[in-house]
């Protein structure tokens, strides 16, 4: 065990005379549980005995328990937590599209700026280095992929990922305070739990993953302890996001803005006596960073989104935005935006909801037409914040390693649709209309992984069928097609799907269609246009080499 350290710092001088030594300054240990409901880890009877090291915190700490996500995915969710910003300031919309741009400063950045020490250890490719939020660590942690074997270390187990950080923590040598990220990603599906989690949470496969999370937050507490930090350190555990489990008709997250996905845990454990809170009636991820820094003594970046929960000044009557666009860039549906504040959670998008989550959590009671000034006030609130001027984005990592782990996850990329106006009127049909397509996405897709095609082909061609902008399905179409050597079929469903966006993807997989198809020439002009849409992608620079070598150019 390292003893503890006495370290000076001017920013926390306050009162004491000049010659006084300040007390130590705080680490900081943040915690982000991948996928984690907020009513699997409320405090209650269930919670404690699903997951009594996460209780045990929150019992120690400070319970914010109408805390909310900015989006239901893990990218956009923690750029937001890493900057204070809402999705449409910071750029990151969805998974795998941009990286947070260099003008973000980060709540790392921040950090190392004023001496800390900065590490993080994250367990999915969908927090990829690639993606920016490795700016500001001196250390960023990853499983790392492997480009000779397909999905190969697209996540590692919460178990992996506290072991790293653990041995970082006992490595340390240098007097410095430290902020340690850990992201631990196991109750994203599937849910695999091993027999003993799975025992203590009564067969349920989610909840059984929620323990195992429980077991990795107690070793990690357990490092703390063994290295004498406890006693210095603010703990703060969250997550990015719930889960639906089939409520409103999704069976994971993403594409819906509901309670399920919507509310997550927030739970900050300071040394010794807790501090008072302000009177919080919603927090948001976006006040961390500035509720982080004003406990260390740091001032904010300008500009942010957030509010420091602790600030005598706190807004009691502010409001938080919410958005889902997966179902926009990936479904053919429209834009889903949201506003939350104490009258209640306006959902926007062709067809308007509101509802009073306080008092109907399930929000089975739309009572958009009850509430029409409401809706109203929910609107201007949105329009006025979505008017801010956004941060510029940078471009994403392209690699065929990142692209195949992210495909592993579910995740598409590379989608070239724009982001329309969000408040505008649109044609497309309302996520609520068409959620009943999520299950059959999610089960088409397992089967396309276990190469079982041809039972995916006919619930595909339904999907595109019923929904004709729905690029997921006609992507997912013409894999099922190319599996089963179907190449004229193929060729028909990446058309279509590009007569929708330009993808580079897409375009490869016809250019390798066409030449299966012993159209060369055509190939050829395919792979130079997937080129020019992803030119550092160096699987469409391997196809197009061979090709070109194959035709002697």
């Amino acid at each position: 065990m390292r003893p503890r350290f006495s370290w000076f710092a001017p920013w926390l001088l306050a009162a004491c005379q000049a010659e006084d030594p300040a007390p130590a300054p705080l680490n900081v240990l943040l915690v982000t549980l991948d996928t984690a409901r907020a009513d699997v880890l409320d405090g209650g009877p269930a919670s404690r005995a699903l997951a009594p090291r996460i209780a045990a915190l929150a019992a120690a700490g400070l319970r914010f328990p109408n805390s909310y996500t900015v989006a239901p995915l893990t990218l956009p969710a923690h750029a937001s937590l890493m900057s204070g910003l809402y999705p449409p300031r910071h750029g990151l919309r969805d998974n795998g599209q941009a990286a947070l741009g260099p003008a973000v400063e980060t709540l790392a950045e921040r950090l190392n700026t004023a001496g800390f020490a900065t590490a993080a250890f994250v367990s999915s490719v969908v927090l990829d280095r690639g993606f920016g939020l490795d700016q500001g660590f001196e250390r960023y942690d990853q499983p790392e992929l492997d480009p000779s074997e397909r999905h190969a270390h697209a996540e590692r187990a919460a178990s992996a990922t506290v072991a790293a950080a653990r041995a970082w923590l006992e490595s340390r040598t240098d007097e410095r305070p430290f902020f340690l990220w850990v992201h631990l990603y196991d109750a994203h599906v599937p849910y695999l739990p091993a027999p003993e989690h799975l025992a203590r949470a009564g067969g349920d496969p989610y909840r059984g993953e929620v323990a195992a999370l429980d077991d990795a937050v107690g070793a990690l507490l357990d490092g703390l302890e063994e290295e004498a930090l406890t006693e210095r350190t603010l703990v703060v555990l969250t997550a990015d996001h719930g889960e639906s489990l089939g409520e409103h008709g999704e069976p994971t997250h993403g594409a819906l803005c509901y309670e399920a996905t919507m509310r997550i845990p927030l739970v900050l454990r300071f040394p010794g006596e807790q501090p008072l809170p302000a009177r919080v009636p919603f927090a948001s991820l976006v006040d961390l960073v500035p509720t982080l820094l004003g406990r260390l003594g740091l001032e904010p970046p300008p500009g942010l989104d957030g509010f420091d929960l602790f600030a005598a000044d706190f807004p009691h009557q502010r409001g938080l935005y919410l958005e889902s666009l997966s179902g926009h860039f990936h479904y053919g549906w429209s834009p889903l935006v949201g506003w939350l504040d104490p009258r209640g959670k306006y959902l926007h998008s062709s067809q308007p909801e509101f509802y009073l989550p306080l008092q109907d959590p399930l929000e089975r009671q739309d009572l958009v037409h009850s509430h029409g000034h409401e809706a109203k006030l929910a609107r201007r609130a949105l329009a006025a914040h979505l008017s801010r001027a956004p941060v510029p984005v940078a471009e994403a990592e392209d690699s065929a390693a990142l692209n195949e782990a992210l495909s592993a996850l579910g995740y598409a990329r590379g989608s070239e649709e724009s982001v329309p106006p969000l408040l505008e009127p649109s044609p497309r049909p309302a996520p609520r209309e068409r959620a009943h397509e999520l299950a059959p996405l999610l089960r088409t897709h397992a089967l396309l992984e276990a190469g079982r095609a041809a039972e995916a082909v006919r619930t595909l061609e339904r999907l595109a069928r019923e929904n004709p902008r729905h690029e997921l399905a006609l992507d997912l179409l013409a894999q099922a097609h190319l599996q089963l050597g179907d190449f004229a079929r193929a060729e028909e469903s990446l058309r279509t799907r590009l007569e929708l966006s330009e993808v580079a993807d897409a375009r490869l997989n016809l250019g390798l269609c066409l030449l299966e198809r012993g159209r060369p020439a055509e190939a050829l002009a395919e792979l130079e246009r997937a080129q020019t849409l992803a030119p550092r992608s160096p699987e469409v620079a391997r196809e197009l080499e061979r090709l070109r070598a194959r035709l002697g150019r």
